[in-house]
């Protein structure tokens, strides 16, 4: 993709998607919007060329997040995850899987979803889910929950547990031995499928169909991913909720009192503040350095946290008819933050390891033991 790409993704996510969800239902898949995003490059922005991808640096595909944040969630959702699988396939995957699978996860043909976590458990080396061997044949069994895109997706990378290896099984969900449960209930990040889905007695080739071969270890990668998209996503939905909120309170600003005029100013005067806050936070991010005011761990927290209070700030200055308004923004923003403090790695688990880290070195930088 040339150097227009991100202002493409910013086009379509601000002047697109809109538009899309005002004429489609909010919980149907969005396969226009999906094509699109195709179209546009977005699915092999983390490819190098050499593969069929863009190759694009890291500060270019975290604004895919933002701008998709800002958009609607669970689209930046399926594409933050095929993301990560195609870094996942190019760091970790054979000459022949990333020969394979590589060209056409970045044109976006297919599109993957991955099946790893588990209910009560926090840890790769815990997983319930078992890949074995019966003789030239790999079997799979185990139940995975809250799979994004589980229905539509093209492809499964199914994580499990092999011997004392955490192995990474690519899952033809349209082949004997995979079951997708119904769809989770939830208030927010609807369109995109959410479920669980059941391996029982999946089959499978134990060389080719195991991400860099049998036996290949993905438990210290899977310990060490990235939150930062996640933080882009909730910088994206903050800029949103104060674009459409002063908007909203612009137009019927002169119809107020002076009195209640100074008392609006005042309150959007907060929200700015507090979404230029959590920009900054992000942005910081985007040019690591070991100097950087925050990990993106505490990032993610702090972000996410930030981003319940805006728009929850933001719809009791709007009032009703800002939080319904025609194009649903407001009201779609609102319902959808509220996951990402649970999404990727939860913010209480994520505390829990800022918690240990900073018990762990003196203030002075030695080491406690």
């Amino acid at each position: 993709m040339d150097s227009s790409g991100p202002d493409r993704i910013a086009h379509f996510a601000r002047h697109e998607i809109g538009p899309y969800l005002a004429a489609h239902p909010e919980d149907r898949y969005p396969r226009a919007l999906v094509q699109r995003l195709a179209e546009l490059g977005a699915f092999g922005v983390t490819v190098p060329p050499e593969h069929g991808g863009s190759g694009w640096s890291r500060s270019e595909v975290a604004c895919i997040g933002y701008e998709l944040g800002r958009g609607w969630q669970p689209l930046a959702g399926l594409v933050g995850t095929h993301l990560k699988l195609c870094r996942q396939v190019l760091e970790h995957g054979t000459p022949r899987q990333q020969q394979r699978w590589l060209a056409p996860m970045a044109r976006g043909e297919t599109v993957f979803a991955r099946a790893y976590h588990e209910q009560g458990l926090s840890h790769p080396a815990e997983l319930g889910t078992r890949a074995t061997r019966r003789g030239p044949v790999g079997v799979l069994h185990g139940r995975k929950s809250w799979v994004t895109n589980a229905r539509d997706a093209d492809r499964v990378l199914a994580i499990a547990r092999s011997g004392d290896a955490t192995v990474g099984v690519f899952v033809d969900p349209a082949r004997p031995g995979v079951t997708v449960g119904p769809e989770l209930p939830r208030p927010g990040m609807l369109g995109v499928s959410l479920a669980e889905i059941t391996f029982e007695g999946y089959e499978f080739d134990p060389e080719e169909e195991v991400l860099g071969g049998w036996g290949h270890d993905l438990t210290e990668p899977l310990l060490a991913h990235d939150v930062t998209s996640y933080v882009a996503r909730a910088a994206g939905s903050a800029d949103a909720v104060l674009d459409q909120a002063v908007r909203f309170v612009r137009e019927g600003l002169d119809r107020r009192t002076p009195e209640v005029r100074g008392a609006i100013r005042l309150r959007v005067g907060e929200l700015a503040t507090r979404v230029a806050v959590l920009r900054t936070v992000w942005q910081a991010l985007l040019t690591p350095s070991p100097d950087a005011p925050m990990p993106s761990d505490a990032a993610k927290v702090f972000c996410t946290t930030a981003l319940q209070d805006v728009v929850r700030e933001a719809a009791l200055l709007c009032g009703g008819a800002g939080y319904a308004a025609p194009d649903g923004t407001l009201g779609r923003h609102y319902r959808d933050a509220l996951a990402l403090l649970i999404i990727g790695a939860p913010n209480d688990a994520l505390l829990s390891r800022i918690g240990e880290r900073e018990l762990s070195v003196a203030r002075d930088g030695r080491q406690v033991y």
